[in-house]
């Protein structure tokens, strides 16, 4: 599955809804957010609005990186790696959306 990078607000919550994903923050750090399932939540962690799991991307500037099983928040420079490494579309290019 090629991986997809998005800063698109909306992208991320249709792709959390798909997955029945919601977002989480640690208890000690709020800027650690993750998206997670009922069975995956931390004892560490408390469920938050989207808001608040948005913060550390505008913050942070970090964009959501992604496939059809799972994704989550990195940097741009890691992302842009990630994505390098895997194989070109069809055109010759990685697949990308922002």
């Amino acid at each position: 599955m090629p991986k997809k990078a998005t800063t698109d607000h909306g992208e991320i919550i249709h792709f959390a809804g798909r997955l029945r994903l919601f977002p989480v923050a640690s208890r000690a750090d709020a800027a650690q957010v993750r998206l997670a399932s009922r069975d995956d939540v931390k004892e560490s962690e408390v469920r938050v609005g989207w808001p608040a799991y948005f913060r550390p991307f505008i913050d942070r500037r970090l964009v959501f990186l992604y496939d059809e099983t799972g994704g989550q928040a990195v940097t741009r420079a890691e992302a842009d790696a990630a994505m390098a490494q895997q194989p070109a579309g069809p055109a010759g290019a990685a697949s990308t959306a922002s």
